[in-house]
């Protein structure tokens, strides 16, 4: 092994042993051997022929402003996690339930009220109709259940609804159900978050002039707390939630018994709402029917977060959704029951009918206090279900190419940072367009969530039918149950709400597919198998130095990029950086293939990091040999339309502007011109 003492003299070798600090003696005389530095030990490991693993000190900042902000920013969201560490974050069963059902639990404080707010437009004699309609709405949710109980079991990884419509009915069906799921994710975060602001005010009137704000305040604070990691959010957030329930089902099983005894609570004080008189018929509670089922909002989340869950995954998420459902059952109807028995009704001061139970049922003392303030956090938390999920489906979106690549990274914390950021920000736009208005909110509501039942469970059917194991037919048959029921509560949410407001989801869910389709042909061109004459790129190199090209894929501004490295040199690596070597593996296989000759290295990065462990592999090669000078050259795909800005060169403009300015670095961009725009083709 070289010590670095070759070609000096016996003296001079004796004294440089001798002094040599990587020199290592063992217990017998002749036993020595010399410790090996590379400089790129500090950032990097190898891990297998090739492949290369960045070490955390590959993504820490050179400036001091840089590690200032580091700090702050790991005192707020805490330290990386590595790629392996993902197991560590599994969610238990006590857990889970608080992350997933958050939505569903707190649907309890306004989908009454909802059905109410409908059935007072004909006076108080038509409330009479709230329990059939409750009843009606819990055997629809007991369907559900058993039909994602199913799904959870054919689907052990995660049986999202457009994970199953794809799968099972094609790309279209699949992008209809991601497009609703997602419409309702925005909503669930404004209708849920606004409605604790309302318990909030309720509590507090002074607060209402301020709702807006607090509403948007909240947002931002769930929104922190997800990009802590979603174990932490479910830490966070679960003592909030069982309080709520706590406190909900004591209020229910006193009011219930109460009443049983003779004496139920009776509400008092209570200046009804005024709305538009209308006329008692079927359409009417058709609509009061719509209102109430946005109670079974969020039961698909458990489906969707499966891999969530601590091993056996499945398993805890069936028994997960067995619980959610039947707390949501005994809390619906157990409130719908108490307003009925003890005269809630909406309210002109925004006293929302839950206050009116908890008041008229515990009084005006600490423990209503309590069931205010816990239906303000479980509300507020409801938004949690949406962080949980709507990321993960973007995630999932952006590696099929349909959605920006960005929402398919994870930040250092393990979370869909992008999903996370970009479902805040379009809850608030939502939320400040329509003043926080619930009644304004929930008529756009749940019709997209049970589109998506719909599609999932149809899917299921034809799923059992292909596959024909044991219980085949009982599963189909249950499944097909459910996508016929929820099929008819999409009907009568299109009939019911059309004019209050479903038309801007019949609008909105085409629309989002017709741009993740439009994004799935821009990300398809060029990436394709290209057929690749070796004479387009060997030819005789005109300068002697070493280039280095980042890529991602197998891309003609790659090819672009081997040409042009290869009009100076034959010394070209290409890197790859990434958290999945598996992906990494097939990018290798693919360029080996097609452009034989030039070096191709996977960078592992276990914390999530492109771009900085590049810059340290970029640095270390530079070092390596100072004698030579390394050349990066950017594939850089020339654009000409906004939504390119955002598709497109994200990473490569970070790179460049990381680079800038190192004197041992020469930085080149490499434009090209994608076919279908008029730009040459490089095999003509």
């Amino acid at each position: 092994m070289r010590s670095g003492h070759a070609g000096l003299g016996p003296r001079e070798y004796s004294h440089a042993v001798k002094n040599d600090p990587n020199l290592l003696r063992g217990q017998k005389p002749a036993d020595r051997r010399v410790r090996v530095t590379r400089p790129e030990s500090k950032y990097f490991r190898y891990a297998a022929p090739g492949v290369v693993v960045a070490r955390p000190t590959a993504s820490e900042p050179r400036t001091r402003i840089g590690r200032v902000g580091l700090a702050a920013r790991r005192r707020l969201f805490g330290h990386p996690l590595q790629s392996e560490e993902e197991i560590t974050q599994r969610l238990p069963k006590w857990k889970a339930l608080p992350v997933f059902s958050s939505d569903v639990m707190s649907s309890v404080a306004y989908a009454t009220e909802a059905s109410l707010f409908t059935l007072l437009g004909v006076g108080t004699l038509a409330f009479g109709w709230l329990l059939p309609i409750s009843l009606a709405i819990v055997g629809v949710l007991a369907l559900v259940t058993l039909s994602y109980r199913q799904t959870i079991r054919a689907y052990p990884n995660g049986g999202g609804s457009y994970i199953v419509a794809r799968a099972n009915l094609g790309v279209l069906p699949g992008l209809i159900a991601a497009a609703a799921l997602l419409t309702d994710y925005v909503l669930t975060v404004a209708v849920s978050v606004s409605s604790g602001v309302q318990a909030l005010y309720s509590l507090f009137p002074p607060l209402l002039p301020a709702a807006v704000p607090l509403i948007v305040l909240f947002i931002l604070l769930v929104m922190a707390v997800n990009l802590r990691g979603l174990r932490e959010s479910g830490t966070i957030f679960a003592a909030p939630t069982y309080i709520f329930l706590g406190s909900a089902l004591l209020m229910i099983g006193a009011g219930v018994l109460r009443t049983v005894l003779g004496h139920p609570p009776q509400v008092t004080g209570v200046i009804p709402a005024q709305v538009p008189a209308e006329t008692f018929g079927v359409l009417l509670l058709m609509r009061a029917f719509a209102d109430g089922c946005s109670a079974m909002t969020g039961t698909e989340a458990v489906a969707n977060g499966v891999p969530a869950f601590k091993p056996p995954e499945w398993k805890n998420a069936q028994a997960t959704m067995l619980v959610m459902s039947v707390l949501l059952a005994t809390m619906f109807l157990g409130t719908s029951f108490l307003a009925h028995v003890s005269g809630a009704l909406p309210s002109a001061s925004g006293e929302s009918v839950l206050s009116q139970i908890g008041r008229s049922v515990y009084g005006p003392g600490p423990l209503w206090y309590l069931l205010q303030l816990s239906t303000m956090g479980i509300l507020v938390l409801a938004a949690q279900t949406s962080f949980a999920d709507f990321p993960r489906v973007a995630s999932i979106l952006a590696k099929d190419g349909f959605f920006p690549r960005q929402f398919s990274f994870r930040g250092e914390r393990l979370a869909f940072n992008a999903g996370i950021i970009a479902l805040a920000m379009v809850s608030i736009v939502l939320v400040v367009a329509f003043q926080g208005r619930v009644e304004a909110l929930i008529p756009l509501y749940a019709i997209g969530v049970f589109t998506a039942f719909t599609l999932s469970q149809a899917g299921m059917v034809r799923h059992w039918y292909l596959e024909r194991g044991p219980g085949w037919r009982r599963s189909a048959f249950l499944n097909g149950l459910g996508a016929t029921t929820t099929a008819i509560v999409v009907a009568i949410f299109a009939i019911a709400k059309f004019a209050l407001g479903a038309w801007i989801i019949l609008l909105v869910v085409p629309i989002l597919v017709a741009l993740m389709l439009f994004v799935k042909r821009q990300y398809s061109r060029g990436v394709l198998e290209l057929a690749v004459d070796p004479g387009l790129v060997w030819g005789p190199p005109l300068h002697r130095r070493r280039v280095v090209i980042p890529v991602f894929d197998l891309r003609w501004d790659v090819i672009q990029a081997v040409r042009f490295g290869r009009s100076m040199t034959d010394d070209i690596t290409a890197v790859y950086v990434t958290d999945d070597v598996a992906a990494g593996e097939q990018v290798r296989e693919r360029f080996e293939r097609q452009l034989p000759g030039i070096q191709f290295v996977i960078v592992e990065s276990p914390y999530r990091n492109l771009v900085d462990p590049l810059i340290r592999y970029l640095e270390v090669a530079a070092e390596r040999d100072s004698s030579s000078v390394t050349v990066v050259l950017l594939p850089e795909r020339m654009t000409h339309h906004w939504w390119e800005h955002i598709l497109f060169n994200q990473n490569i403009h970070r790179i460049r502007d990381a680079l800038t300015g190192r004197p041992d670095i020469l930085v080149a961009d490499v434009p090209f011109q994608a076919p279908g725009h008029g730009g040459a083709h490089l095999d003509a």
